[in-house]
């Protein structure tokens, strides 16, 4: 049992680049807290000891910790990071004749879309990705649909049988077959996989998986369709290998559930049925999830979630309640066509690198960073380059006894040296002059990011309520909202695990998208109506049976689940489209058409403005979509009643740190030890096991009744 004797019932669990955090809550609405450093040659290890740390803070047996959960979730850059790394298998393609070339030709967009934003305005320059299937493992297939889904050439399944040969003997240990419009007609692709398998059956390898895109990717464009299935092919099976461990560990201590993993485009989903490259940027995701779960709880509809950990910045809006999704992401510079919410990432973390720029003489912070191996200077495991960790500990900033309750030792001495001697010196400035400086530069950076998203979107900042979390984001929080005239301000006791929590909110969700190919013209008469309406009908009931099919063998009864049409809609001849939730579950008159662009027309003021809509120009529908969901127990706070606002208790120690060019007094408090009603003004430092929140001269830091923090002045 828990505190107070109650059971945990809910765990959630974020592996990012430098910690894996872990947030669990009670059945009375007490939460516990655990982290711990990732372990990047085997994550298994991290997740198993951010759950200890949680386990322990809670006083339990590990037979009574996870014999007593209902939920076990995760998330994970884990496919990220084997493209950033090239890490992963050697798969092999089968592509429609004459594009054997696609993944080395790429895309124009996609040779600059990892630019900077100022650099994309006029690029001079392109960054070819490294293709993740190499030329010698990709053989042409004849066979040919035309844009409407009939067949113009005929599959030639010797070409199959010798592909598959080829591949094999080329040493390729899954095979990816990419035929063009397959989306709109999949039968060419589904009959090579049976060729395929016969084939690999009798070469002995029956081990090799085949992957269609028109099964991970159902959509058009055929450059990230072909990468999404790559990307599936080369991280899937380490990494669903990977999930299935964590899993077996579990259950043999005593865990009676199923694994559920965060998805990319929001949602849990079992770990056994999901695909690898659903889970892609689910840690990010679980951070926006819990914005919008906590503006849900204080009402507000605009918000901005900034997470800060060790290695990047991501921020997100919540506009209006709703969450924007990115239907073309980039992963690692490869463009995907897999919906994914939309997260803004910056190199901007803890463990961000400074340096001294040779050619200028400049102080240079980032984008590169320590990541868990070796870390900043002052854990003591090898790192050399001061980073931001080092430069907060130097200023005062951080308990010299270390993390995690001093289970990651801060050596104080080193970071000092390390910027000293590689910044200070050459600059002529102090230490603390030089750590100041990586300070500002790193918070200058942050809350630029968060400017420059806002504006991109025509919003205003006084809209907007500002969310802070992440292993670092206390720490800097005050730094990176300094001047901006946001609403509100709020961090939270739990923000180091934050990303975790949020997670822990979702439902349980599958995505599932399908081609339509709908153009329409402006004023549409009824006829044209009522023949979008059975297109976007079909397609919809497909994915409907699709969902319900999978759901049920999941465990889950047709009663609980809900179903939400999609449509992914855009002004004529725009280059990206809006995934519009349909008001409407079947289109079957003309009506039912208008009333999905009329929702299109909402949601694009919302994302846009309102002087930026052109229905003019007609609508196109390529896509549409579908969500399954099915509740499941989330966690909750617990309202408290409001106390003196004198923090005397909460304050145990009072050490110097250094504030505007001089050092000063600073209490410390126990985050703790703060009860609802409290409030602590700056300068001050309010330390917690997993985390740290600086406080200066002119802010003040109210607990309010769910103990959540408002920055205020």
């Amino acid at each position: 049992m828990g505190p107070n004797g109650a059971r945990p019932v809910v765990c959630y669990t974020d592996v990012g680049g430098t910690f894996t955090d872990c947030f669990v809550v009670t059945e009375s609405g007490d939460f516990a807290l655990g982290k711990a450093p990732t372990t990047p040659d085997g994550i298994a290890e991290g997740f198993l000891n951010a759950l200890a740390m949680a386990r322990e803070n809670l006083g339990l047996t590990q037979e009574e910790f996870l014999g007593g959960l209902d939920v076990i979730g995760y998330g994970a850059t884990t496919v990220l990071n084997a493209i950033l790394t090239r890490r992963g298998g050697r798969p092999g393609m089968l592509i429609t004749r004459g594009f054997e070339d696609l993944l080395t030709m790429e895309r124009g967009k996609q040779s600059w879309v990892t630019l900077p934003r100022v650099d994309r305005i006029h690029p001079v320059t392109h960054r070819r990705q490294p293709p993740l299937i190499p030329r010698s493992r990709v053989c042409g297939v004849t066979e040919r649909y035309d844009s409407v889904g009939a067949e113009i050439i005929p599959l030639r399944e010797q070409d199959v049988r010798l592909g598959v040969q080829e591949l094999v003997r080329a040493g390729a240990d899954a095979i990816v077959v990419t035929y063009l419009w397959s989306f709109l007609n999949d039968a060419h692709e589904v009959r090579t996989r049976e060729i395929a398998l016969e084939e690999l059956r009798g070469l002995g390898r029956e081990d090799v998986p085949v992957y269609l895109s028109s099964e991970v990717s159902p959509t058009l464009r055929e450059l990230p369709r072909a990468n999404a299935t790559t990307i599936e092919a080369f991280a899937g099976p380490t990494t669903l290998q990977a999930l299935a461990r964590i899993e077996g560990d579990l259950q043999a201590g005593g865990f009676s559930g199923d694994l559920q993993v965060m998805q990319s485009a929001g949602g849990l989903a079992p770990a056994r049925h999901v695909r690898a490259i659903d889970t892609a940027m689910s840690g990010p995701v679980g951070g926006l999830v819990g914005a919008r779960f906590i503006g849900e709880l204080y009402g507000f509809k605009d918000l901005i979630s900034t997470d800060v950990g060790g290695t990047s910045f991501d921020v997100g809006l919540v506009s209006g309640g709703f969450i924007g999704i990115d239907r073309e992401p980039v992963l690692g510079g490869l463009l995907l066509s897999l919906p994914m919410m939309e997260v803004h990432s910056v190199g901007a973390g803890g463990g961000t690198l400074s340096w001294i720029d040779q050619l200028t003489g400049r102080l240079v912070v980032g984008p590169q960073s320590a990541g868990a191996k070796p870390g900043p200077v002052c854990y003591g495991r090898g790192g050399t380059q001061p980073t931001v960790t080092d430069a907060d500990l130097v200023l005062g900033y951080l308990n010299p006894v270390g993390l995690l309750g001093g289970q990651v030792g801060l050596d104080e001495e080193a970071a000092r040296a390390a910027i000293r001697t590689q910044i200070a010196e050459p600059l002529g400035l102090t230490v603390e002059e030089a750590a100041d400086g990586i300070r500002r530069v790193i918070d200058t950076r942050m809350r630029e990011a968060v400017t420059g998203l806002v504006e991109l979107r025509g919003s205003r900042l006084q809209d907007y309520v500002l969310l802070g979390f992440g292993g670092a984001g206390p720490s800097h929080l005050c730094g990176y909202t300094e001047g901006l005239p946001l609403k509100a301000t709020l961090t939270f006791p739990y923000a180091a695990t934050f990303t975790a929590f949020g997670a822990a909110s979702a439902d349980y969700e599958h995505h599932y998208h399908r081609a339509v190919n709908v153009v329409l013209p402006p004023k549409a008469d009824d006829a044209t109506l009522l023949a979008v309406a059975e297109r976007l009908t079909g397609a919809w009931s497909r994915l409907e049976d699709q969902a319900i099919e999978q759901m049920q063998r999941e465990g889950f009864r047709r009663e609980q689940i809900s179903l939400r049409p999609l449509a992914m809609v855009r002004y004529g001849r725009q280059l990206n489209d809006l995934v519009t939730p349909s008001p409407v579950s079947r289109c079957a008159t003309p009506g039912d058409v208008r009333a999905v662009l009329a929702a299109f027309e909402e949601l694009y003021t919302k994302v846009y403005a309102k002087g930026a809509q052109f229905p003019q120009a007609g609508y196109e529908i390529f896509e549409v979509g579908l969500v399954a969901a099915a509740k499941k127990v989330k966690p909750w706070l617990v309202k408290q009643d409001l106390r003196a606002a004198d923090p005397g208790e909460a304050r145990y120690d009072v050490r110097p740190a250094y504030w505007r060019g001089e050092w000063h007094p600073t209490p410390r408090y126990r985050w703790e030890a703060l009860v609802p009603g409290n409030v602590v003004q700056g300068p001050a430092v309010i330390e917690a096991t997993t985390t740290t929140l600086v406080v200066p001269p002119d802010r003040a830091a109210r607990i309010d009744e769910f103990k959540t923090v408002w920055i205020e002045g």
